[in-house]
Formats: structure tokens, sequence, C-alpha cells
């Protein structure tokens, strides 16, 4: 019997990320010490890359303040599909999977990828639902891509059930005003109600499909590509969007037909003031689904452009349909393919339409990355937050692309290490986290959160507590003396209360007795 949990991962081999530290800026470190800030500049003349520029072109600020380029370096990359001498020797994979459902294009493509993509000495890093997806690490291959297939199939037929059973309670919510309207139920108070109803739910449906499915969650990448941008070599990126459909009104279906005839049918002032009050929630509702406006993508693009990390986008369509009198599934508003789009274009990736995976990454792996990198030493070596950047070129008719704020370097946010499941009793490490000085002593705060389910999902373990970190590793462990022997899922989640940063671990685990 095949085991379903409500979050699937495997385990990780985490591997130890070095303090960035680039090419050029060992070179500055060993003529004098001071701060090295590299800033990548994408050119381009109606959308193609403008190549023939030299330092000279340049102007680069900061805070208002001509900056000294110390070095300047022509960079053309792209991602190459056979080991040897111009195989780079560090590269880091980033594969998001934001897919509706999983086919055979889709597992056609991940087998590519691991057989002409990625080697054994690279770095991944997985991300489907706004959720890293772990998968268990080492050099063959070919069980890589089997891994990483079965979870997504398996998690991706997790969160459709959840999509299904939010649509089958709309469905019955649709058969009920259906009737009410055609005076066959009278338990909703009243059709004009009923209506207001239905759209209302519908709306929250809708909503919570977005933010869930859609939308991403900014500080989630956010703290994602901060453990990224450390980094030292090539970064990519390819994301695996496929068009997100969801369950629209037919247009001239039963229920938007027995809606409107019940709306033109009201003579009296009362029954036409309810009639107006619907059609101006069925506009409203219409401008729902355009959300490109909501669509975090100078965020996005600026998370991804500090770390220079090349975007790839594959877009692809759904072939999901649902049996419904009164839904169909429907793709919703493209507008934000546009701002993948604007982020790909932005780092220097590619962006490809079909459904043939494979032919996707193949036209991927052909397309160069172009652009400058540009080095200075600021004259003022303060201590900021954020650099405000700006870059003039001499040349007319071009458009700069460029991190108009660059980070400090950064250490690592919270992070949990060395978990381990042991008969009942789980125990992990907490590290990484910031410190505040609290009468005298320097300590850290964190809230961990810890919920474990059984094999038919249920939760049979939760607890929560607030902790303070005064060592630079915190041990926790737990004693799970009510549990069986068995197979449980585990999702731990740490949050830096000084910081905001958060980290979260989740595994299936097995107790014996």
């Amino acid at each position: 019997m095949k085991r379903i949990f409500p979050f699937l991962t495997f385990s990780l081999l985490i591997l130890f990320f070095l303090p960035y530290l680039s090419l050029s800026q060992k070179r500055l470190k060993e003529k004098v010490d001071v701060t090295a800030i590299e800033v990548p500049v994408r050119v381009f003349h109606k959308d193609r890359a403008v190549k023939d520029l030299t330092k000279k072109d340049f102007e680069i600020y900061e805070e208002g303040i001509k900056q000294e380029i110390t070095s300047f370096e022509t960079v053309a990359r792209k991602i190459s599909t056979s080991p040897g001498k111009d195989q780079p020797k560090k590269r880091l994979f980033f594969l998001i999977f934001n897919i509706f459902d999983y086919n055979e294009a889709v597992g056609e493509g991940i087998d590519f990828f691991f057989k002409n993509f990625f080697q054994p000495n690279d770095q991944l890093f997985i991300l489907t639902e706004n959720r890293v997806l772990n998968i268990e690490s080492g050099k063959n291959l070919s069980k890589l891509s089997l891994n990483l297939k079965e979870a997504l199939k398996k998690y991706k037929i997790i969160s459709k059930q959840k999509i299904l059973q939010s649509f089958k309670k709309i469905n019955y919510e649709a058969e009920r005003l259906v009737s009410t309207l055609q005076g066959l139920d009278s338990g909703i108070s009243g059709p004009n109600q009923g209506i207001l109803r239905f759209y209302e739910n519908y709306r929250l449906y809708w909503f919570d499909f977005r933010d869930k499915y859609i939308l991403p969650d900014i500080d989630f990448y956010r703290s994602i590509i901060r453990r990224i941008e450390m980094f030292e070599g090539e970064k990519w990126a390819i994301c695996f969007q496929q068009r997100e459909i969801f369950p629209k009104l037919k247009s001239g279906g039963r229920l938007e037909s027995s809606i409107r005839q019940w709306t033109n049918s009201q003579a009296d002032p009362q029954g036409q003031v309810f009639a107006r009050l619907i059609q101006a929630k069925q506009t409203e509702f219409q401008r729902f689904f355009d959300f490109s406006k909501k669509f975090p993508v100078e965020s996005l693009t600026d998370i991804f452009m500090e770390a220079n990390l090349t975007f790839h986008l594959i877009l692809l369509k759904s072939l999901e349909n649902i049996p419904s009198q009164d839904f169909e599934l429907n793709e919703v508003s493209q507008d934000y393919e546009d701002c993948l789009k604007k982020i790909s274009f932005s780092t220097g990736g590619s962006s490809v339409f079909s459904n043939n995976v494979v032919e996707s990454l193949q036209k991927m792996v052909e397309h160069k990355d172009f652009h400058y990198l540009l080095v200075y030493s600021p004259r003022e070596n303060r201590s900021i937050e954020k650099r405000k950047i700006d870059i003039k070129v001499h040349r007319s008719g071009i458009k700069t692309v460029f991190s108009k704020y660059l980070p400090e370097r950064r250490t690592l946010p919270i992070t949990i290490t060395h978990f381990k499941a042991e008969r009942r009793s789980i125990g992990f490490i907490i590290t990484n986290f910031e410190k505040q000085n609290i009468k005298g002593k320097l300590v850290g705060i964190a809230d961990v959160n810890i919920s474990i389910f059984d094999e038919d999902s249920n939760k049979v373990f939760s607890e929560g507590k607030t902790l303070r970190l005064a060592k630079k590793d915190v041990h926790v462990s737990i004693k799970l003396n009510t549990l069986k022997q068995g197979t449980y899922f585990i999702i731990i989640e740490v949050v830096d209360k000084i910081s905001n940063e958060k980290d979260v671990y989740s595994s299936e685990i097995k107790f014996q007795i």
C-alpha cells in the first residue's frame, strides 16, 4: 500500500557552502586588504546583448559618489552538458517545479537533466509550491532522477487532492444554488442571499488557491537565495512553470444561465437592488483573476540578480480536465507569465513555451548569458546593510540591467542540522542564529514547532516552544514514548525571533521498539 504524507521529502546530504570569494576578490586581496564589490551588468539593444563594450564605457556610483572600477571582465557562459576541460569546477542548480499535475513530459525532462546536465559534484536545490523538496544525494544520477520523479508524483497527488476537495465543496454549493434558483430547494434563505454567499465562498476559494500555488512567498525565496548566494561558482535556476488552471464558471452553463435569468427577472425595486449588487460581484470577481499587480516581480528579480543566479523559464500547458455542468478548468490570467519572463530576461536566462520539456531544455542549454562584471572598492569602507548602486554606460539607445541595491555579504541564517530519529526519540541541532544582549548576556531566541503525522496523514504529535539559545550550537532532543512502532513524517520549523529568519526540516522517520 502506498503511503501519502501531507508534505513529502527524502533525506538530503547537506553540503557545506564555502564563503563567497571570487577570483577577482582574491586577486585584489593579494594587493591590499579592502572590500571588493562585484556588480554583474547586462546591456541590451533591442533585447539583444551588447557585446563590444569596454571598461571605459562604464561609470559606477555608490550613494551618488563615483567609484573607481578596479577590475573589469566580460562573461559569456552557458550550461555545459558534457564534463571535460570546459566543465565548470563548481555549479549549483536551483530547480523550481510550479506544476499543477505531473506528466510524462516532466519526467522525461528530469531524466534528460540528470543524464546531460547534472554532474556528481554539482549541488542541487529543488523547490515546489514554496517548499524545499529534498532528495537523497549521491553519485548515482539515475537514482537521483528516479527519486525526484517519484517525489514530485506523490507531492502533486497530495496537492491536487486538496485542490479537488475544495472544488467539490464549491461544486456542491453550485448544485444547491441551481436547485434554489429553480425552486427545487428551499434550504438557502432566498436566491439573492444564496447567490451572494456563493460568490463570496468562490472568491475565498480562489484567493486560497492563488496564494498557495501561484504567488511566490517572497520571504521564503529570499531565505533560500540567501543560502544559494554564498555558493562560489556558477548558479543556474530552471523553472518548470505549468500554466495554472482554475475551475471557472462556464459561459452559458447551467448555473451561469440560472443566475442571469434570476437577475433579469427582478422587477420590484428591492429585487433590482440585489440584481445590481450581484452583477457588481460578477464584475469584481473577474478582476480578481488579474493578479499581475500583486506578483512581486521587482523583488524577485532583485533577489535572483543579487545572487547572480541565471533564471531559465520553461512554460508548459496543463492537460487536466474535470467533468462538470457548471465549471471548466481554464488557464488563469497569463499576465504573471510576463513577470517570470522579465526575471529571466533580467538575469540573462531564456524563456521557452513548449510541452516538449526535453526540446525546451535543449534550446535552453544553447542560450548564452552574456554580461559584464564590474569590481570596485568603496572609497568609504562603511558597514551598511545595502549599497545603493547606479551605473552609466556611454552608449545611446541601450538598456542596462543590474541590481540597484547590493547587500553586504551575510552569514547563513538560522539552520537545523544533524537530525536523528532513534527508537522513540528525535534530536537535532540549531545553529547560525543571531544573538542580542539580554541582561548582560548574549543569547538567541527562537520559536520551535514540531509536528508529526502518521501513515494516514493524521497529526499524532504537535508541540511548540520558545527557546533561549545561549551556546553557539544548541542541541534539542525530545522523547516520544506515546508513539507506536511504525513510519511517520516530521516537520520541524524554527524561527529566529531576532532576525525573523526561519528554517524548516521535513523527513520521513521510522520508529522501532
